[in-house]
C-alpha cells in the first residue's frame, strides 16, 4: 500500500474555494496510486471566527486560564475543519471520516500547550485505508493515556502530519501552504526570493529553527528519523507544480556557493548584565532553565555578558534578575537574522556580512556564528532592509 499524508494549513482551509483544491490534490494523489490521509489546521487566522487565536480570545483571561481547559478549547478549530472537509469530500462521492488526534491514535504526554507524542496506534487509520475511506485528521492535537486532550504547540499540525507519515511508513508527506515551497528568504519580505527545489533534512531543520516558517523543526525530525520525504507545495498550484523536496541529499562538493538562505526571528529582547558577582551569575542560568527560558547569542566580555531572549518571556526574566540582585538592562525591539550556508574554513564571511549591513546604515548589536550559520541582531525597524541587503549581496 502506497500511503501519502497531505497536510493543509489555516489559509488552505478557510474558504470553500481553497478547500476545493484539497479535494483536487487528494484525487490527483489517488489517481497516482496513493492512499491519502488528510491532516488539517483550524480555519484561517484571527479575526476569522474559527481560528485558534479567535477561539482562545473567548476566555475571560487567557493568561490565567486553566491549562487543561485552554488546550480543550484550542483543539476545537481543527475538529471543525475535519468535519467540514470530510463532508465536502463525501459530497464528491468519496468516503471520508473525520477524526480527532486522539481518534487517529496519537498518544501524548500531559504537558499542556506543548504536548509531545509518545506513541501512535495506527490500527484505526490502517483499517480505514483498507476500506478505501479517507481519514481527515485534526492536526495540532493528541490524547494522553489518561484521556486528556492536549495540543502539540504552535505549528503542531506539521508535527501531526510527519509523525503519522513516520508511524505509517508513508511514501511521502506533502505540506501545503500559501507559498511555493522553501525559499531563499521569506517572499513576503524579499520580493525576488528564489525557490529551493531540493534541500537536505539537516539544512531545512536549521532553516526552521532559525525562523523559516514553512515547516516546524520538530516535524522535520520525525520525517528525518523515519527517512520519509517531505514536499512543500502551494495549495492553489497543486501537487504537480514545483515545490520543495526535503530528503537526504548528497552535497555538491564542487559547488562554490557558500550561502543558501536568509531567515529572521522577530520579537527578541537583548539582556545585558554587568559583572558584579560570579556566584549570582552562575545561579542565573540555572533559574532561567527552571523557568524554561531559552537564551541565545551569548557574548561574554571582560566587564559584561549579553544574550537574547524571546520578548514574551521578558517579565519572567525581570523577576529572576531582580530576585538574584543583578545589575542589568533588558531592551526589546530586536530581530535575529541568520544567514545559512557552508562557511567552515571560508575566510572573511562575518566581515562581508557586517560590511554589507554597515554600508547601508544598518547597525549590528551583536553576532554569533557556527560552521553553517552567521546570526546578527538588528533593530526590528531595520530588519526588512537588512534581510534584503544580505539576500542581494550574498545569495542572488
Amino acid at each position: 500500500m502506497k500511503i501519502i499524508v497531505q497536510k493543509y494549513g489555516g489559509t488552505s482551509v478557510n474558504t470553500a474555494k481553497s478547500r476545493s483544491m484539497i479535494i483536487k490534490n487528494m484525487i490527483d494523489a489517488i489517481d497516482d496510486g496513493f492512499k491519502p490521509i488528510i491532516v488539517v489546521s483550524a480555519m484561517g487566522r484571527k479575526p476569522e471566527p474559527y481560528a485558534t487565536d479567535s477561539l482562545l480570545s473567548l476566555l475571560p483571561d487567557m493568561k490565567k486560564a486553566n491549562l487543561r481547559n485552554k488546550d480543550l478549547l484550542a483543539t476545537c478549530g481543527e475538529i471543525i475543519t475535519t468535519v467540514v472537509v470530510s463532508e465536502e469530500i463525501r459530497a464528491k462521492g468519496i468516503n471520508a471520516r473525520a477524526l480527532t488526534g486522539g481518534q487517529a491514535g496519537i498518544v501524548t504526554n500531559e504537558n499542556y500547550g506543548d504536548g509531545k507524542i509518545v506513541n501512535i496506534d495506527t490500527n484505526r487509520l490502517m483499517e480505514l485505508l483498507n476500506q478505501d475511506v479517507v481519514p481527515v485528521v485534526a492536526g495540532f492535537q493528541g490524547m494522553s493515556k489518561s484521556g486528556q486532550i492536549l495540543t502539540l504547540g504552535r505549528g503542531g499540525s506539521d508535527i501531526t502530519a510527519t509523525a503519522l507519515g513516520a508511524a505509517l511508513n508513508a511514501d511521502l508527506v506533502e505540506i501545503y501552504t500559501d507559498v511555493d515551497g522553501v525559499m531563499t528568504a521569506d517572499p513576503r519580505v524579499v520580493e525576488n526570493a528564489e525557490l529551493i527545489e531540493t534541500v537536505d533534512y539537516d539544512e531545512v531543520f536549521q532553516l526552521a529553527e532559525y525562523g523559516a516558517k514553512v515547516i516546524h523543526p520538530r516535524a522535520v525530525e520525525y520525517a528525518m528519523k523515519a527517512d520519509v520525504p517531505i514536499a512543500i507545495l502551494n495549495t492553489q498550484k497543486g501537487r504537480y507544480y514545483g515545490g520543495t523536496r526535503i530528503e537526504d541529499v548528497s552535497q555538491d562538493i564542487y559547488s562554490e556557493k557558500n550561502f543558501s538562505a536568509v531567515t529572521q526571528i522577530d520579537g527578541c529582547s537583548q539582556v545585558d548584565i554587568k559583572f558584579t558577582d560570579l556566584k549570582k551569575e552562575d545561579k542565573l542560568f540555572d533559574l532561567l532553565a527552571e523557568k524554561e527560558i531559552s537564551i541565545d547569542m551569548i557574548n561574554i566580555f571582560p566587564d559584561r555578558k549579553t544574550f537574547i531572549i524571546d520578548t514574551d518571556k521578558q517579565n519572567v526574566v525581570d523577576e529572576v534578575m531582580s530576585k538574584i540582585g543583578l545589575e542589568y538592562t533588558i531592551c526589546d525591539g530586536f530581530t535575529k537574522i541568520t544567514i545559512m550556508g557552508r562557511m567552515k574554513g571560508v575566510p572573511g564571511v562575518v566581515a562581508k556580512i557586517i560590511a554589507a549591513l554597515y554600508s547601508n546604515n544598518i547597525f549590528v548589536h551583536q553576532s554569533s556564528d557556527s560552521s553553517t550559520t552567521v546570526s546578527v541582531l538588528v533593530d526590528t525597524k531595520q530588519a526588512k532592509d537588512a534581510v534584503n541587503v544580505l539576500h542581494t549581496n550574498l545569495i542572488k
